[in-house]
């Protein structure tokens, strides 16, 4: 069993130095081709920064369809760790940020930000409620991010940027070879990553998605958290807050999209009555939070923490196992 939790803890940080490759060869490329700061963190960036849980989700739907068996414990580890993902950037995340005042949105942009955030959760949660998502659901979420980048354009918050054309073919080639090496190794490493966890839920009998929630969730949000950190001390507070809500728009569309379009889920009664209500609640009080001025004071964001920990500590102490419905 410390076999599984080392392989568990190095795949993830093999995950997060490969997401860190990813995302600053995406940059030098968005860049390259002129896309805004705002456009680049709800896009480019916040892809880059899901790409542990899009991995996740693309691997364990693969592994689904090999070892059928196991349907509930990979779902319950996917879905625990792409929903623990989003609500650890919203209540731990964007408040750890927002004390070092860098989470700003404007109120012309909190609609395609915050307003987006709830839509595509809300969504996920509507094709969960009767304990599945299925290939046809899964198709409709992946082919929702596209209708949103089609708002964002319509909307001008892709507007661009003067080209820079800083990097050579011969850069562009070396950035595009990189990202195809880094996503194949990171496929190999996700792999062994869920099969260590699966080995892990079976000895210690403890619940799938929370498993997934705790660790594979908030180690998959920590490019997410360096990401952003990095934007703040440059201070690009534009690309800051789009990572940070971008981010969690892409997990359920992208990442659970493709997921299930692949394999199907089966989906545990705590993810439906509260893990997906309660982030579609705390998105709801974020929303308040930059309605009422464009940035979160510390006491917002104090609050915001706070609420992460009561969910946990109430997620464990009420729903200690995995039950479909």
């Amino acid at each position: 069993m410390i076999a599984e939790f080392v392989a568990v803890l190095a795949g993830v940080a093999v995950i997060v130095l490969l997401s860190e490759v990813i995302i600053k060869n995406s940059i030098e490329l968005a860049k390259h081709y002129g896309i805004s700061g705002t456009f680049i963190g709800l896009t480019v960036l916040s892809i880059g920064t899901s790409i542990p849980e899009i991995m996740t989700a693309i691997i364990g739907s693969i592994d689904i369809l090999r070892y059928p068996e196991q349907i509930n414990t990979l779902s319950s580890l996917i879905i625990g760790a792409n929903t623990g993902s989003s609500i650890f950037q919203q209540n731990v995340i964007i408040p750890i940020v927002a004390l070092l005042g860098a989470v700003v949105i404007v109120k012309k942009n909190l609609f395609a930000t915050m307003g987006a955030l709830i839509g595509a959760t809300t969504l996920a949660w509507v094709f969960a409620t009767d304990s599945k998502i299925t290939r046809l659901e899964g198709l409709i979420l992946f082919l929702a991010y596209g209708f949103y980048l089609i708002y964002l354009k319509k909307n001008k918050i892709s507007e661009s940027l003067p080209v820079r054309n800083h990097l050579s073919k011969k850069m562009v080639l070396w950035s595009l070879m990189l990202l195809a090496a880094s996503f194949l190794i990171m496929s190999l490493v996700t792999n062994e990553v869920l099969k260590a966890s699966v080995i892990i839920i079976e000895t210690l009998t403890i619940s799938a998605s929370f498993f997934g929630v705790i660790l594979l969730g908030i180690a998959s949000a920590l490019p997410e958290l360096t990401t952003a950190l990095i934007a703040v001390k440059k201070q690009h507070r534009d690309i800051t807050s789009g990572i940070l809500i971008g981010s969690s728009i892409t997990n359920p569309l992208i990442g659970l999209g493709l997921g299930a379009l692949i394999s199907s889920y089966t989906v545990p009664s705590v993810i439906i009555i509260y893990d997906l209500p309660l982030k579609i609640a705390t998105a709801a009080l974020i929303y308040f939070f930059f309605w009422k001025k464009h940035d979160l004071n510390k006491r917002e964001a104090v609050i915001l923490i706070i609420l992460f920990v009561v969910y946990l500590f109430l997620r464990n102490m009420f729903f200690p196992a995995d039950i479909l419905n």
